[in-house]
């Protein structure tokens, strides 16, 4: 392993300490006021090793103090990184900027979003997220991030019938995607997002995507309606010596209560708890420039705070 000479660590508000004394996110910062994107890019990419790592150990680090300005530097670092470029399958409405780089999630910024593991529905789903802030909001606009298996480990203890079920059976998702773009919300409508207006043809796209679907269907304005599932509720990871158990569905984005996969509706009186939870385990990422926030998908739930604007954050997925 390489000298991380170029790397300091530091604190932010609500940064939590671990079972094993390791902070969550772990935070890096550049050990003079002068850093270079060049040093920076040199630098991360002579120490894949260690950084993944500490991902896989934390589940967040969050870069900060480095000159980074630009989608352009962005993909270059995102490239330094080293990981596979997963595609995005989303349902949310983004744009690709430049090489590897999108746009975060585009819903308005008065809007929440609430915490989600990304592509959680999809069979394949990128197992890292990058994050870079190229213009902070004047208010708001927080990241939350939350560690899944201590909401797992939570409602294990106040309802662990429901954690066996969701275990055993995985759920039933509804969903529903809009015949034209849908300004209040983040979702694309089928049309823009399969390219046709042929409705034969947007479920074979749906289908092709990757998502588990069960069963499409047409709403009289034109909406696709479809069933996803059942699909893994509680998961693990081959190989995680700690043996975690991410609750990566149910989330709370969704709008609807989820079915279990043997039919039975998810009890509404666990919903309320779940959200208190996740809100008491989190951390609140307030943005500055420059910064680079990487997570680990299997392990870490984000979410948006409402802001005020300007706020632009970009994106990148990896495997």
């Amino acid at each position: 392993m390489k000298e991380l000479a170029f790397l300091e660590q530091g604190r932010i508000a609500q940064q939590q300490i671990l079972e094993d004394g390791s902070l969550f996110p772990l935070v890096l910062l550049p050990p003079d006021e002068n850093p270079s994107i060049g040093s920076f890019l040199n630098a991360i990419h002579h120490n894949r090793d260690w950084i993944d790592n500490q991902l896989k150990r934390v589940g967040a680090l969050l870069f900060r103090g480095f000159p980074l300005r630009s989608a352009s530097d962005f993909n270059a670092a995102v490239e330094a990184f080293g990981w596979e470029e997963h595609p995005y399958l989303g349902l949310a409405s983004r744009t690709r900027i430049e090489g590897r780089v999108y746009t975060a999630n585009e819903a308005p910024l008065d809007q929440p979003i609430k915490f989600h593991h990304e592509m959680s529905m999809f069979d394949e789903f990128p197992t890292k997220l990058i994050f870079f802030c190229e213009i902070a909001p004047p208010e708001g606009g927080q990241t939350a991030i939350v560690l899944s298996h201590k909401i797992t480990q939570r409602m294990e203890q106040r309802y662990p019938e429901l954690v066996k079920k969701l275990e055993k059976e995985g759920l039933i998702y509804p969903g529903s995607i809009p015949q034209e773009d849908d300004p209040r919300s983040f979702l694309k409508g089928w049309q823009s997002r399969y390219e046709t207006n042929n409705k034969q043809e947007a479920e074979r796209k749906l289908e092709m995507s990757g998502v588990p679907v069960s069963k499409i269907t047409w709403a009289d304005d034109g909406r696709m309606l479809f069933e996803v599932g059942p699909i893994v509720s509680i998961r693990t990871v081959d190989g995680d010596t700690d043996k975690r158990k991410a609750w990566f569905n149910p989330s709370a984005a969704r709008q609807t209560i989820p079915v279990l996969g043997d039919g039975s509706l998810f009890p509404e009186e666990a919903i309320e708890p779940y959200i208190r939870i996740t809100e008491e385990e989190c951390v609140d990422v307030t943005w500055e420039v420059g910064d680079v926030l990487v997570l680990d998908n299997r392990f870490v739930q984000h979410a948006r705070r409402p802001s005020t604007p300007p706020r632009r954050l970009l994106a990148a997925f990896c495997k």
